[in-house]
């Protein structure tokens, strides 16, 4: 499904890298594997094996699914802002938001910890009502942890960069606020 005629569309792009090369060919020695205890025979081969061959080979797809999807993520036009939820979702899944209803725009940057080191993760909200932008202070209390605000995670794949993004916002609504706190944070020792 291609971007909507007349909508600004952010789409991931398609990049093969060495992680996918890897992940793809750990499904299909699975899927080799399943298919081997299938033919083998017995009951609990066969319940195994055909187990593992739903698994690996469902997950393969569900994976490629998304990546090879041409379904935007990010749609803005003169009417709102379309958050797309990603492959297999339906599109009645996906957060529409008129721009009357958007308060502002806020970039920015939480450092998430993974394995023995971290990474600076960027996001993309449109804010809704007194919602503040992550970093700020003022008299209305931050939204609770599993608080979802409406927005995307600024990956390297995007087909449009970030500042095209947000000169699309400025053009069809100047007025709106948009605030970059992308700055790192200090890094704990």
């Amino acid at each position: 499904m291609n971007a909507r005629p007349g909508a600004f569309a952010v789409v991931n792009r398609r990049r093969i890298t060495s992680q996918g090369l890897w992940l793809t060919a750990a499904c299909l020695v699975f899927i080799v594997i399943g298919v081997a205890l299938v033919l083998r025979g017995g009951l609990a081969d066969v319940l195994i094996g055909a187990a593992t061959v739903l698994l690996f080979a469902g997950g393969g797809l569900l994976v490629a699914g998304r990546r090879l999807s041409r379904r935007p993520l990010l749609e803005l036009d003169p009417s709102g802002v379309r958050l797309l939820a990603p492959w297999p979702r339906r599109p009645s899944d996906d957060i529409f938001l008129p721009w009357d209803e958007v308060a502002s725009v806020c970039l920015c940057r939480r450092t998430v910890a993974y394995a023995d080191h971290t990474h600076d993760l960027d996001y993309l909200h449109f804010l809704t009502g007194e919602e503040k932008c992550e970093g700020e202070r003022g008299p209305v209390p931050p939204p609770s942890p599993w608080t979802v605000r409406p927005g995307a995670a600024v990956r390297s794949t995007w087909d449009r960069s970030v500042e095209e993004v947000l000169a699309e916002v400025r053009r069809l609504r100047p007025a709106l606020p948009i605030t970059d706190r992308r700055t790192a944070p200090p890094r704990r020792r």
